[in-house]
């Protein structure tokens, strides 16, 4: 996945140690609340991602979805933490 397609201040958030998630979903605007409901998981299940804990694959696609971003965002954070 290309890292330029991400937002600057997505980037930055990351680099100071934001889950890509809560950085795409806060530089949009989104309250947890508001992804919850736009992807259909629980606000739980949000907050469990956002704190770096285990998920359900099948959640990626539809995070990045409800995020308006490309499917493979979530694989960013792990190729932006290798390079660090």
């Amino acid at each position: 996945m290309k890292v330029s397609c991400i937002p600057e201040t997505v980037l930055t958030a990351m680099s100071e140690g934001t889950h890509i998630i809560r950085a795409c979903r806060e530089h949009l605007g989104y309250s947890i609340e508001d992804l919850a409901v736009a992807c259909g998981l629980a606000a739980e299940e949000i907050q469990n991602i956002e704190s770096s804990l285990r998920y359900n694959k099948g959640y990626r696609n539809r995070i990045a979805r409800s995020l308006s971003r490309p499917a493979g965002i979530l694989e960013a954070e792990s190729e932006l933490s290798a390079a660090a």
